[in-house]
């Protein structure tokens, strides 16, 4: 990923973590788990991330394949950031982490 310190590993998990393991990562995928999103959807959905680490987040995660920009046909006509095919594989990591989360001791 340019740009960005991975962690240099040949592991498919630090590489998993290179691509969607930086803050607020994974809840941006979350929040385009049930569809398109425009910026501001985005930003409501996550109001405890800035805009400038948002718009960062949305950089990074389209270079790594995660998600992609489009636009929303007439009559909406307006920009979205969707998941693409391999983002949407995420969908297992999420109830993983959610039973994983509930059990927690603290």
């Amino acid at each position: 990923m340019t740009g960005k310190r991975g962690y240099g590993e040949a592991c498919p998990v630090a590489h998993s973590l290179d691509v969607v393991g930086d803050r607020w990562a994974l809840l941006v995928v979350r929040e385009l788990r049930l569809g398109p999103k425009r910026f501001s959807d985005l930003q409501a959905g996550l109001p405890g991330a800035g805009p400038n680490v948002l718009a960062q987040r949305l950089r990074d995660l389209e270079e790594g394949g995660v998600l992609r920009r489009g636009v929303l046909p007439p009559p909406a006509s307006v920009r979205v950031y969707e998941l693409t095919e391999w983002g949407a594989e995420l969908e297992p990591v999420f109830g993983a982490l959610a039973r994983w989360g509930m059990r927690s001791p603290v």
